[in-house]
């Protein structure tokens, strides 16, 4: 039945445009036996907020986040990145002579902000055992571990995430002659007894950077650099690299001080801060849990129409304020949507009636006067999810980006009852 409706309104669309306010169209006996109205409408109620997910999971992330951001409105946001090392070889052999060591780590070309900075990143040794707190096996970015307070090494540097290719950060020279003398004796022979004796290393930016910037997991490394004289006592420089180990031994520590922010009153995951709040807008921040959940509460009150009907087309429009999007747009060319319960727990991803996931995609919309730029989700399977279920679902969608555990991009929504650039939902409904 519902394919026969979508070719009825497939035809129809040439004749019907949506209006600011709801229109009904009967569609004759040249198309059908019986009385059938297509009704679009824009007019139906959104209820917009702010939530902060419990947790965002950033075990084995593929990019290590290290920066912090100032920012008045979404706050002061910081992020640490924690690795553990392996190598391939464990051999040095009994003349070689230890050179220096340090932790080069190499550009991704992600970053979001101010890249004309100076900026420092300090290293410590990590001193606990590289497990999360947790019992699913996963870090979050919520999650610590303990560091030695003494830092191994530093670096002020001004970034080039998109010319230069990597950063050097120098470790002092006891940390590495120590950790060479103990391949050389023997007494590591495998990755069992290097994590003995090395947890790994965490590197931490200054709170007042304003910049965060992406690394390679998968490129960089710990180097350590040696040299070995030859039977004509000729010096030869050789390297060790230790790497990133891929499962379960990285993640990044992504925290954010709203105190003196109108999220403040955020706390935990099932908090909902109505976008009347806060100024008529939903903030979605990556890295740090803040999402934007918008609920339908009227989507029932369709199936009290006096003839039977079905949902064949449900557009959501999101209008973001264009300098939030403008001041880093990596990453930000779509939303990922879910749908969530009234404790903001996810259910599901939302899909469409072929099964392909659903995504809010950033459009531009040119008219004679001026251009928008919005994002645009068809939420069709959601709201016949609602409508036809034989339970009063309490479900809403939420937005964030779908690299939520890989950056910490942000940006600001208007909601449906902003002055300009309101959220609207473009419903069409088929009444037979």
């Amino acid at each position: 039945m519902r394919t026969r409706f979508i070719l009825i309104f497939t035809c129809l669309t040439a004749l019907f445009s949506c209006s600011e306010d709801s229109s009904t169209y009967t569609v004759g006996e040249d198309f059908l036996d019986i009385d059938t109205r297509v009704i679009l409408t824009d007019t139906l109620s959104l209820v917009t907020s702010t939530v902060l997910l419990d947790s965002v999971s950033t075990t084995n992330a593929t990019r290590l986040l290290i920066g912090a951001l100032q920012d008045e409105e979404f706050g002061n946001l910081t992020s640490q990145t924690y690795f553990n090392l392996l190598t391939s070889s464990y051999d040095i052999d009994s003349d070689d002579t230890f050179d220096s060591i340090g932790v080069i780590l190499y550009y991704d070309r992600y970053y979001y902000g101010d890249t004309t900075k100076v900026q420092t990143f300090k290293v410590h040794e990590i001193i606990e055992n590289f497990e999360p707190n947790d019992d699913d096996d996963t870090f979050y970015n919520t999650s610590t571990l303990k560091f030695s307070d003494t830092s191994l090494g530093e670096l002020s540097f001004t970034p080039f995430p998109n010319k230069k290719d990597s950063i050097y950060i120098p470790l002092n020279d006891s940390f590495g002659s120590n950790l060479f003398n103990k391949l050389q004796d023997n007494d590591v022979n495998n990755y069992d007894d290097l994590y003995q004796i090395f947890k790994g290393l965490t590197i931490i930016p200054d709170t007042d950077n304003n910049v965060v910037l992406g690394f390679s997991r998968t490129s960089s490394v710990l180097r350590m650099y040696y040299t070995l004289k030859d039977s004509d006592n000729d010096d030869n420089d050789y390297t060790k690299d230790f790497t990133i180990e891929s499962y379960n031994k990285n993640f990044n520590n992504i925290t954010s001080n709203r105190s003196s922010t109108l999220l403040n009153s955020l706390k935990t995951y099932d908090d909902i801060l109505e976008t009347s709040n806060t100024n008529n807008f939903a903030y979605i921040q990556s890295g740090s849990a803040l999402n934007m959940r918008v609920s339908i509460p009227y989507i029932k009150n369709l199936n009290e129409l006096e003839q039977n009907g079905t949902t064949i087309g449900a557009t959501l429009k999101l209008y973001p304020e264009i300098k939030s999007y403008e001041s880093n747009s990596i990453g930000a060319d779509s939303l990922a949507v879910y749908i969530v319960d009234k404790k903001n727990r996810l259910v599901q991803q939302l899909i469409d009636f072929n099964g392909d996931t659903v995504y809010a995609k950033y459009n531009t919309e040119n008219t004679e006067f001026n251009s928008k730029n919005y994002y645009s989700a068809d939420i069709t399977y959601f709201i016949e999810l609602i409508q036809t279920s034989s339970y009063n679902l309490n479900y809403s969608l939420l937005f964030q980006f779908p690299n939520n555990n890989n950056s910490t991009n942000k940006i600001k929504i208007y909601d449906s009852a902003s002055t300009d650039n309101k959220m609207k939902l473009t419903l069409t409904y088929l009444l037979y």
